[in-house]
């Protein structure tokens, strides 16, 4: 492990049939999944040498796929299985982010025809991080409602991971305006919706709950409510306006990238004490836990 760690340290991907140092993936700016960000892509994680729920995340890039109508691929399911263990393999990595991605490709003419395009596959396995910083993870971040309202689901699916994410990037510019570090979005009704890579709870009494509409269906949230059944917290998609989410007892952000993370303010309203709360710590040890459950988690044969 230590000699692939000193090889590729920022990790290792897979572009055109071949492996190499991920800072040497390149995509073709004719591919318009640059060019018109015509593209999906799922992220997963590996833990202690194994990917957690790699299946699920099958599950859900197929769908995605399906809907983008992304019919050339080069690679069906198990060979991308395959591509990932190898990628984190020669990696070394034991804790990593691991992506793979599908863009529509170069149209042949300027016209840019959808049906001439072959589909380009990406993956990349990379060192763990989340959405963020470790010392963080007990106090928590500040976060700002925005006034970028999310680009309605009518317009772009939200449950298809994809780049445009104009939205988002004018909310983090708000935010950082602010002096908050993260951003979450209403949707034209004022719901609640999501932040860039993230869902979001929010925890009043007994009763947790995560948007219904408008937002990508994480893997993360969905182990968390998962979780909560197993507990005496009533866990359920639903709406949540921004006076409801400020006025929570607990809120937090969920992502393959992190887990389950604690938010301490929102706007200038401190939520709860002030730190990560008992049922966001709970459900956090929880979540670690599962993944020494063989029945979640697929091993990577280094």
């Amino acid at each position: 492990m230590t000699h692939a760690a000193e090889e590729f340290p920022n990790g290792v991907g897979y572009i055109d049939g071949d492996y190499c140092a991920k800072e040497e993936m390149r995509l073709p700016v004719a591919d318009l999944g640059f060019l018109l960000s015509d593209m999906t892509y799922d992220a997963l994680h590996v833990h202690k040498g194994s990917f957690f729920r790699m299946e699920d995340h099958f599950d859900r890039w197929d769908r995605s796929i399906a809907k983008r109508r992304f019919t050339t691929l080069p690679h069906g399911r198990d060979e991308i299985r395959d591509i990932l263990m190898e990628c984190v393999r020669r990696s070394g990595l034991r804790e990593s982010m691991v992506y793979i991605l599908a863009t529509r490709g170069a149209a042949m003419d300027g016209l840019k025809d959808l049906r001439s395009c072959q589909n380009n596959f990406l993956a990349w396995a990379v060192p763990y991080y989340g959405v963020i910083p470790d010392d963080r993870m007990e106090d928590g971040i500040d976060i700002m409602v925005s006034s970028v309202l999310r680009t309605p689901p009518e317009a772009i699916d939200p449950t298809v991971k994809n780049f445009a994410r104009i939205d988002f990037s004018d909310a983090l510019l708000e935010a950082y305006d602010h002096g908050c570090e993260h951003a979450v979005l209403l949707d034209r009704d004022g719901n609640v919706t999501e932040g860039r890579g993230w869902n979001i709870f929010a925890l009043h009494g007994g009763r947790l709950v995560s948007p219904d509409d408008g937002v990508l269906e994480g893997i993360t949230r969905r182990t968390v409510i998962e979780l909560a059944q197993q507990t005496n917290i009533k866990a359920e998609l639903g709406k949540i306006k921004a006076d409801e989410l400020r006025s929570a007892d607990e809120v937090f952000m969920t992502s393959t990238a992190g887990g389950i993370m604690p938010i301490r303010k929102i706007d200038d309203r401190v939520i709860g004490t002030g730190s990560r709360g008992p049922v966001t710590k709970r459900l956090t040890d929880l979540y670690w836990a599962l993944h020494d459950d063989p029945d979640y988690t697929t091993p990577v044969a280094y």
